[in-house]
This record gives structure tokens, C-alpha cells and sequence, in this order.
């Protein structure tokens, strides 16, 4: 009763916001322990060329959530906030207005990818077709976790998720079938478990009463048009990490286009956390006053900088690992030293600017800065491709790029959270120098013992001088958080 009274006033409330944080992160936690399982597994006993082909299908997964064209996003604002009981009788009428939907919208592209595509891309893509038809309708089911705040449930069914997928995978192992084909369809099989889990958990308000078809149509158009530009704003966040491996996968060869996307599968494992923060960061968001909002941007940054940068120090071992169990993939590592620094401004994006833009209601604004900065991020790869035609040069222009993206969507959400140019350019500035050390660090030693003491200490200084107030600030919100749950 109490939380409700709060959440009416306006408040954020930390400790519930950190006790969700904590359950999400543990359960990506086990999410990324599985996943480096699989890391050490996949490309291990795959084919180079069979790797990239795996690693072609997941690049090409990300981007089926076009297909439910907004409706699922204007399902998680048309919720957001709200109890289960308030809304619950509206699930059976999403679901069944999306699974005619996604059955209309697939049918003709399986029909097409089926006549017009050769082997082998052909089976993959019609693969990625049926992840579309089952990830969709997944997502409904997540979007509801989110905005009624199940995070534990979210937790739980994307753990056993990751957990089966696994087990999967170590079978296929045991019984020598581990080929790629056989790797697609396991990822397609645990999905498949997925969705059957949150089916039965909502299984009560699915079978609501079937409305009108006028109704279930007005119903559906309704939530798309809310959710459209909230889509393409979340594309746009998709389109942006991915552009460098589609230019990739284009222009090199597939082996290449494997060594590239090895460098980035730590990447892609290290933002698991942040979009697990990222989610449960825009309920409590939502219900914030905008004073309470513009204090947890001028925390979050720090906190998340800081996060990043301390991430950065894993590299170096994990060198170390690569050259001695994946010699064939060390071509890789120059590649993941540029790449790990795009998360950096990733993070940021996805956590703060992303969720500012869909608070604020500016999504037309994020999505017409986040369409310029991907135009501007294929002519860079574009650039790189035809002037040096490098895979490190691709990794460059990718970095340029997400800092050009941060720069704008800060100048934008200026006016929003009355943030002075000083604090935008300190903010800069700050990730450079965590950037400038290191990379530094990577070239003053061999060992990568002494890398990541080198690195460590650099870390430290950089954050003394330019992060001790906001460090106090966050050990005090720690220890008020530590006290509530106590």
C-alpha cells in the first residue's frame, strides 16, 4: 500500500528499482555464465566457416521484431504502471490480434525467402522466420512482465531458457552432431520452451472472450500506432551495433565475417546486462517526478561510465584465453580491444537516452537523431571499406559512430534534463581518457598480468580526478538502499 501511495506522489523508488536490478542482473548473470559455456564451446569444435554461418543467423535474428510493427511496444506503454488485475482481461485479446498478425506477415515471407534465396542462406533464413514467429509472441508475453514488474518471472523463464539452450548444445556435443544446422535448430527449441512457459503462466487470461473482429482490429491499431515510433526508435538501437557486422558479412569473406563477429560476442554478452537494466530501469522512470528523473540521469552517467570502464579491465585475460584454446580466432582480438569501447557509449544510450526520449514522449525526435546518426554510420563503414577495406578499419568507423550518436541524443535531451554543455563535454572528455588508458595499457606491456595492473591503475586515477564527488554520492545512495532493505 505504501509503494502504490509513493509511486502516486511521484517518488522513484530506489529499493525496489535496486532489489529488480539485482534479480535481473543475477539472472543475466547465469545468462552470461551460460553464454561464455557456449563461447568456449561453439566456435571451438564449429568450422570457422560453420561458426559464421551460426553467427549469421543470430545477426540476422535481431531485427524480426519489426514484424509485429509497433504493436507489442504500444502494449508495454498501455501497461506500464498498471496492476495485473487492472489489465489482465486485455491479454488474450493482444495475443490473439498478434498471432493473426504475425501469421499474416510471415506466410508470404517464408513463401518468398523459400523461391527467391539459394542454399545454404536459404534454410538459415527460413529459420530466421520461424524465430520471428515464436520471439514475437514471446515478446508480448515480456513486454507484460515489464510493465507489471515480474521481473523475477522474466528472470526465471529467460534463465531456463538459457539453461536448456545450453544443455542443448552439450547433448549435441556428447553425440558428435554438433554442426551449425543442428546449433540453429537447439536455439529454435529452446525458444519454443520459452514461449510455452509464459503461455501457461498467463494461461488464465488468454481465453478471454473473443471480441468483434472490428474490435480486435481497433484494438490492434490502436496499440500500433502508440507503439510505431517507439519501435523504430528501438530499431534504430538494433540497426546501430549491427551495421558494422552487415557491412561485414557483404563485403569480406565468411570466415572473415566470423573472426569479426567472435570479437564481438563478448560485446553482445556484456549488453545481456544492459538491456536487463535498461528494462527495469523505465517502469520506475515512468512513475518519477520529473525532478527525481533528472537526479537519476545525473547519477545513472557516472554509475554507468564507471561500470563500463571497470568491464574493460576483463579484456586482458581474456587474451590470454583466446591464444591458448581458440588460436584461430586471435586475429579477433584487435578488433574486440576497439569494440568493447562502443559499449561504453552504448550503455549510456540504451539505458538513459532510449528510456528519456519514451518517458518524455520525444520517440519522433530519437528516432529522426538515431536514423542520422545510422546514415551516418554506413557511410563511415562504407568509407573504411572502400579506402582501407580493413576489418579493424570497420571496427573504427564503429566507434566514431556511437560516439557521434551519444554527442547528438546529449544536445537533444538538453532542454529535458537541464544539463549544461560543461557537463556534456566533462562527460566526453571522461570517456575518452578511460578509453586513451586502455588502450594505452594494451601497448606498454606484453603479459597481460601487467596489462591489466597497468589498466587498473590508470582506472583509478582517472576516476579520482574526475569522479570523487559523484562516487560519495553513490556510496551514500548504497548504503540508503543497504538501510531500507535492512
Amino acid at each position: 500500500m505504501e509503494e502504490k501511495q509513493s509511486e502516486a506522489a511521484g517518488q522513484f523508488e530506489i529499493h525496489a528499482f535496486g532489489k529488480d536490478v539485482l534479480v535481473y542482473s543475477l539472472g543475466n548473470g547465469l545468462l552470461l555464465l551460460f553464454g561464455f559455456i557456449q563461447f568456449l564451446i561453439i566456435p571451438k569444435y564449429l568450422s570457422v566457416e560453420g561458426y559464421g554461418y551460426w553467427q549469421l543467423f543470430m545477426l540476422y535474428t535481431v531485427y524480426v521484431y519489426i514484424l509485429h510493427l509497433g504493436f507489442n511496444d504500444g502494449i508495454l506503454l498501455r501497461w506500464a504502471g498498471k496492476e495485473l488485475d487492472q489489465v489482465g482481461s486485455e491479454i488474450g485479446i493482444a495475443f490473439r490480434f498478434l498471432l493473426l498478425e504475425q501469421v499474416v506477415a510471415i506466410i508470404p515471407l517464408s513463401l518468398l525467402f523459400y523461391f527467391l534465396i539459394h542454399p545454404p542462406l536459404q534454410w538459415i533464413w527460413l529459420m530466421i522466420v520461424a524465430y520471428a514467429f515464436i520471439m514475437n509472441l514471446a515478446d508480448l508475453f515480456i513486454n507484460a512482465g515489464r510493465a507489471f514488474r515480474k521481473f523475477r518471472l522474466l528472470t526465471t523463464v529467460n534463465v531456463g531458457r538459457g539453461l536448456a539452450f545450453l544443455l542443448f548444445i552439450i547433448v549435441l556435443l556428447a553425440a558428435d552432431y554438433l554442426d551449425y544446422h543442428y546449433v540453429v535448430l537447439a536455439f529454435l527449441a529452446s525458444h519454443v520452451l520459452f514461449l510455452f512457459t509464459f503461455a501457461f503462466w498467463f494461461r488464465k487470461y488468454l481465453w478471454a472472450e473473443m471480441p468483434a473482429i472490428s474490435s480486435l482490429w481497433a484494438y490492434g491499431k490502436e496499440n500500433t500506432n502508440t507503439g510505431i515510433f517507439v519501435l523504430l526508435g528501438n530499431y534504430v538501437v538494433v540497426l546501430f551495433p549491427t551495421i558494422d557486422r552487415l557491412m561485414v558479412s557483404s563485403f569480406f569473406t565468411i570466415n572473415q565475417f566470423a573472426v569479426y563477429a567472435f570479437a564481438i560476442t563478448i560485446v553482445i554478452m556484456i549488453y545481456m546486462f544492459v538491456r536487463a537494466i535498461s528494462e527495469v530501469f523505465f517502469p520506475y522512470l515512468s512513475g518519477a517526478a520529473p525532478q527525481l528523473r533528472n537526479r537519476a540521469y545525473q547519477l545513472g552517467k557516472p554509475a554507468i561510465i564507471l561500470a563500463w570502464a571497470a568491464i574493460l579491465a576483463g579484456y586482458f585475460p581474456l587474451t590470454r584465453l583466446i591464444e591458448f584454446y581458440l588460436p584461430a580466432y586471435v586475429d579477433s582480438l584487435p578488433l574486440m580491444r576497439l569494440l568493447l569501447c562502443t559499449i561504453g557509449f552504448g550503455s549510456l544510450i540504451q539505458i538513459l537516452h532510449a528510456n528519456f526520449y519514451k518517458v518524455y514522449r520525444k520517440q519522433r525526435r530519437y528516432f529522426c537523431w538515431g536514423i542520422t546518426a545510422l546514415a551516418l554510420s554506413v557511410m563511415l563503414n562504407l568509407l573504411a571499406i572502400k579506402i582501407w577495406g580493413t576489418l579493424q578499419s570497420v571496427a573504427i568507423a564503429t566507434l566514431i559512430s556511437f560516439g557521434v550518436w551519444y554527442i547528438t541524443n546529449e544536445l537533444s535531451l538538453k532542454s529535458v534534463l537541464e544539463q549544461s554543455s560543461k557537463q556534456l563535454w566533462n562527460g566526453i572528455i571522461i570517456i575518452v581518457c578511460y578509453m586513451g588508458a586502455f588502450w594505452l595499457a594494451s601497448f606498454l606491456a606484453d603479459w597481460f598480468i601487467a596489462q591489466m595492473f597497468i589498466y587498473i591503475c590508470f582506472f583509478s586515477l582517472v576516476s579520482f580526478l574526475f569522479f570523487r564527488r559523484e562516487l560519495g554520492a553513490l556510496v551514500v545512495l548504497a548504503s540508503e538502499v543497504r538501510r531500507r532493505g535492512g
